[in-house]
């Protein structure tokens, strides 16, 4: 077996109507598919996020594990502390400020099922 790539990342939402709501308006994410009132798609550039409408009660369980077992999602940013700025502005609560490692500066929000988005710029202005 030979792996080309990722094609699609999977998120469990509990609602889809606000998922659609974060990924499409708040992050400017643009749509590009949806089948049925449980899967909806956008584009992220490289990779595809699918949004699948899930059990609430089992993503709460799956939350309350903490951060280490929370899904979550790293979008490439041109500037992070611009990204967060915008977020904030538009009522976004942000889990993590911006933070500065070796190679890169993150910061954290949550989507409205609570899986983690991390808002990533790598130093050296590559993504993917």
């Amino acid at each position: 077996m030979r792996v080309r790539g990722v094609d699609f990342v999977g998120i469990a939402v509990s609602d889809m109507a606000a998922a659609r709501d974060f990924y499409g308006n708040l992050l400017g994410l643009a749509a590009v598919g949806e089948f049925g009132d449980s899967w909806a798609e956008y584009d992220a550039g490289n990779v595809t996020l699918s949004l699948i409408l899930a059990d609430a009660q089992a993503i709460a369980r799956r939350l309350e594990a903490g951060p280490d077992a929370a899904i979550g999602v790293a979008l490439a940013v041109p500037d992070v502390a611009a990204a967060v700025a915008e977020l904030r502005q538009k009522g976004v609560p942000v889990t993590v400020d911006t933070t500065e490692f070796p190679p890169c500066f993150m910061a954290t929000v949550q989507d409205p099922s609570g899986n983690w988005v991390w808002l990533h710029q790598r130093k050296d202005g590559t993504a993917g």
